[in-house]
């Protein structure tokens, strides 16, 4: 079996490795933390664990996406993201209405919430990237990614979009590092496929592992990883990656060239 995270989306970039280890490379042993998970089984049915596992970036970033209170687009209409279950119907833009298959949190304590190296997290102002783009403040984390259009992502993709990493666009401004006053919960969500979710009218990328993450994990990473997905056999679980990924530099230089 093998499995990789989201959460290492700059994965071309020289700093995104830092977030895994190879079998050869000496390693502490991780503080553990709680996990809440829940998963739609084959069957169709909802289920729910809280899961032990240590407290790595790469393990973390699966199932930190978005803060609790994150408004997605669903089937039904607009959901609060602690409010989704498993089996939702959730709006995406690539393959219109799926059913959410995973549900990642973790309680993100005041002390990390606070750090400027592990814990900060981004506030995106209310229409930052256009109309309703979002429609209200957004609370991420510093690794989520958004759709980020731009002519020159044609010669380096064969298309005009890539997910770019939201503290690419940090301006202090617009978008711009917090310090909440108290612990905050975080979100991911996980599909069958690669996909494109609007979070507060915001195009957000879903979980996805990404194209090199079982290659670049050690094997007791891998394994913790893996438990937080009961359902995924593998990494093609969660399909091919069908848009590309740029990192913080190569975003600035595109804004910046352009």
């Amino acid at each position: 079996m093998a499995y990789n995270p989201h959460l290492s989306n700059d994965l071309r970039a020289p700093q995104s490795t830092e977030m895994y280890r190879t079998a050869a490379q000496p390693r502490r042993r991780a503080v553990a933390r709680p996990y809440d998970i829940a998963w739609l089984t084959p069957q169709g049915e909802p289920r729910y664990e809280t899961l032990v596992a240590p407290s790595q970036p790469v393990i973390e970033s699966a199932c930190a996406n978005m803060a609790r209170g994150a408004i997605v687009a669903t089937a039904n209409g607009p959901v609060a993201v602690e409010d989704l279950t498993p089996g939702m119907m959730i709006h995406t833009s690539e393959h219109g209405p799926i059913p959410l298959q995973w549900i990642g949190s973790y309680e993100m304590s005041l002390r990390e919430a606070q750090s400027t190296d592990r814990g900060a997290l981004y506030r995106v102002t209310s229409e930052t990237f256009g109309l309703s783009k979002p429609s209200q403040d957004l609370l991420v984390t510093p690794r989520a990614h958004i759709l980020f259009s731009h002519p020159k992502c044609k010669a380096l993709f064969g298309v005009d979009q890539a997910f770019a990493p939201v503290r690419a666009f940090e301006d202090g401004m617009s978008v711009f590092s917090v310090q909440p006053v108290s612990p905050v919960a975080v979100f991911n969500l996980g599909f069958d496929r690669q996909s494109t979710i609007k979070v507060n009218g915001l195009e957000m990328e879903s979980f996805h592992p990404g194209p090199h993450a079982e290659a670049l994990l050690d094997h007791e990473t891998l394994y913790a990883l893996l438990r937080l997905f009961p359902q995924a056999r593998g990494l093609d679980f969660f399909g091919p990656q069908l848009i590309n990924r740029l990192t913080t530099f190569e975003v600035r230089a595109l804004r910046e060239g352009a």
